[in-house]
């Protein structure tokens, strides 16, 4: 059995999520699966390597503005009978104030 790494209890988090890798443009759409202080879960269409920084826009439906964020993939898992990817990133700082 593989040991639980999280550091924050996650909550689910089915809300707009926005992101693009440091140092390129162009922003994707997707939807988170859960969230923490110190992490999020989401779905992407295209593959992100364990490491890459991110810059991501949340839009939690209780908050009126976008809450920005800046993470590292920390691991990435491809879904079943898919061409899609389920990530992980822990935030560079931590976001709980803005939830």
């Amino acid at each position: 059995m593989e040991e639980e790494k999280r550091i924050a209890p996650r909550i689910l988090f089915d809300s707009a999520v926005r992101y693009r890798q440091k140092g390129f443009q162009s922003y994707s759409n997707t939807v988170g699966k859960d969230i923490s202080n110190s992490g999020i879960g989401f779905i992407s269409n295209e593959f992100i390597p364990k490491n890459s920084k991110l810059v991501l826009e949340l839009h939690p439906p209780w908050h009126i503005e976008p809450i920005q964020a800046v993470a590292e993939v920390v691991w990435v898992s491809s879904q079943p009978y898919s061409e899609r990817f389920k990530i992980g990133a822990r935030f560079s700082d931590p976001i709980m104030t803005s939830l």
